[in-house]
């Protein structure tokens, strides 16, 4: 009993008004926020912006609007648990899909990062497919976690275009480049030129491309995706200077990565 001049103590509990049990639609709601709250923001620059919900890549509704349909009609059945643990996978398809706004702050001078994750290697190679010379090798590595959407590391036209079948060894090897199933992007702007890769690894199997040959592209764009992550390389002349060292983190379609000789 509260005495006077005090406020009764009241439990805080997740219930329903009249201390009703909740059921699996219910817990479906309950689920759907929490979901929104993960996907609402997607860095701290954003949060000060006000927050804003993080759009899915257009690959991966087909994975998330079933696993999220399914999950709707096994909680409407009563089955809470088989329910719930489809919406989480949901979730976390919705988590690995994520396809953040971003602008390109850039000098046309500068390279943008064409994926997020890790700078594994930065190395000289010979280029036999597009830039046909020795050319320096940048090698970004995309785990899991990491948004998997691609971008355009300059402005110009896209010239070449080749899908080549391989292996799905672990990406963060060195022969990996060559081995493994890839993409590879020719681009040509004013007078330079250079060519991204998307490599698919032993879980990322699905390379996506948005883009063909003749189209005309700005840095910054979407360029496509890797599926669940994998590694990007990009091949520049060995003359342009290098902006980022091994084991830096870089932001795709945000950092720059290089800047033109």
């Amino acid at each position: 009993m509260a005495t006077r001049g005090t406020v009764p103590e009241k439990k805080c509990e997740i219930g329903l008004p009249g201390n009703r049990k909740p059921n699996g639609s219910q817990y479906l709601v309950s689920l759907c926020a929490f979901a929104l709250k993960i996907l609402r923001i997607e860095n701290a620059e954003a949060w000060r912006r006000g927050g804003q919900v993080v759009p899915i890549a257009k690959e991966g509704w087909c994975l998330v609007v079933p696993a999220a349909l399914a999950g709707a009609g096994a909680a409407a059945l009563g089955w809470t648990f088989v329910g719930g643990f489809l919406l989480l996978c949901a979730l976390a398809l919705g988590f690995f899909f994520r396809d953040p706004k971003r602008e390109a702050r850039h000098s046309p001078a500068e390279v943008v990062c064409p994926a997020d994750g890790k700078v594994i290697s930065i190395t000289e190679v010979d280029e036999t497919d597009y830039l046909n010379a020795r050319s320096q090798r940048i090698s970004i590595f995309m785990s899991l976690f990491n948004v998997h959407v691609n971008y355009v590391p300059i402005a110009g036209r896209v010239d070449y275009l080749k899908h080549r079948k391989g292996t799905f060894r672990r990406a963060n090897l060195p022969e990996a480049s060559l081995s493994n199933e890839n993409n590879s992007v020719g681009i040509s702007g004013e007078g330079h030129r250079l060519m991204v890769r998307q490599i698919a690894g032993a879980v990322a199997r699905r390379i996506v491309c948005r883009v063909g040959v003749n189209d005309a592209v700005q840095a910054g764009q979407r360029m496509g995706m890797i599926k669940f992550g994998s590694r990007v390389d990009v091949f520049i002349p060995v003359h342009w200077k290098v902006l980022v060292k091994e084991g830096d983190r870089v932001k795709g379609g945000i950092s720059q990565i290089a800047r033109m000789g």
